[in-house]
């Protein structure tokens, strides 16, 4: 499972390196990204959800959990 921590990014920086970081990640199974919960995490969960992505967003821990096998 690869990590990344996008607290220090406010949006919209905070989405791009998301994106940015999906990308880089072709050959983990899982990305556990630690964020803050604001507009660029509904944006994310849209992006997510268009793309067929299986994810668990816990809001309360700031966590963020993607499986890119399934895409």
């Amino acid at each position: 499972m690869l990590e990344q921590d996008l607290r220090g990014f406010k949006c919209p920086q905070q989405f791009i390196q998301f994106k940015l970081a999906l990308r880089q990640a072709a050959t983990a199974k899982t990305i556990k990204f630690t964020l803050l919960v604001d507009q660029s995490t509904q944006d994310m969960e849209r992006f997510l959800q268009k793309n067929h992505y299986q994810y668990k967003l816990e809001q309360q821990r700031g966590l963020l959990i993607v499986e890119l096998n399934s895409v």
